[in-house]
């Protein structure tokens, strides 16, 4: 039987063979990761493989359009939040909290090394996992903040502009740490903790109402 008359792959073993993609793109690079590797991961023959995706290009394609296909943005929900919210600290302090927390986790960091270190090879995914993730959830923030300023909590003349400035005093140094020493640890509760409070005051100072 040949492989244009094999059954079709389940979803099931789809699911499977993405899984255990991730771990070893993630490991290996996408040039250090060849079809052996990935099917010994995954527990499946090379043909199960080809039959999936067609290649290592097709598995790495699938692989970062799932997982963009599953971002979650955590700060939509907040936006109706900061309605209600008592104050400006504890509102902001919230929003950096979730934010450090999400962005700074070892699975999206590693994630994010891996995109950026592919997004010459995959110009159209290193887009599409900037727009699905990082610039969405930057566009909700700067909603939860054009509320601040609605209220009077906060002075937010550009609340995209602010955002951004919100993410950089969050994510500037833990995050390219991260980038460039592979090794080492983002941040622990203690550290982390150290650069929301430090990041929150900032923000604070600069927008005050």
């Amino acid at each position: 039987m040949n492989d244009k008359t094999s059954k079709p792959v389940s979803a099931q073993m789809r699911a499977q063979i993405l899984d255990a993609a991730l771990t070893v793109f993630i490991a290996n690079g996408y040039v250090g990761t060849s079809t052996d590797r990935l099917a010994a991961a995954a527990s499946v023959s090379k043909q199960t493989l080809y039959r999936a995706f067609g290649n290592k290009e097709g598995i790495f394609t699938a692989l970062i359009l799932s997982v963009c296909e599953q971002v979650n943005d955590p700060f939509a929900p907040m936006i109706e939040r900061m309605k209600t919210a008592d104050g400006a600290a504890s509102a902001v302090h919230l929003l950096a909290g979730e934010f450090s927390s999400l962005i700074l986790s070892p699975q999206t960091q590693q994630l994010r090394r891996l995109v950026i270190a592919e997004a010459a090879r995959f110009p159209a995914l290193g887009r599409l996992y900037w727009e699905s993730g990082f610039e969405r959830m930057l566009g909700s923030i700067g909603q939860c903040l054009a509320v601040l300023d609605e209220r009077g909590l906060l002075s937010v003349p550009s609340p995209p502009l602010a955002a951004e400035h919100f993410a950089g005093l969050l994510l500037w140094i833990p995050a390219n740490r991260a980038m460039f020493l592979s090794n080492a640890r983002v941040a622990d509760a203690e550290q982390q903790a150290t650069v929301v409070k430090a990041g929150t005051e900032a923000f604070l100072r600069a927008y005050a109402a």
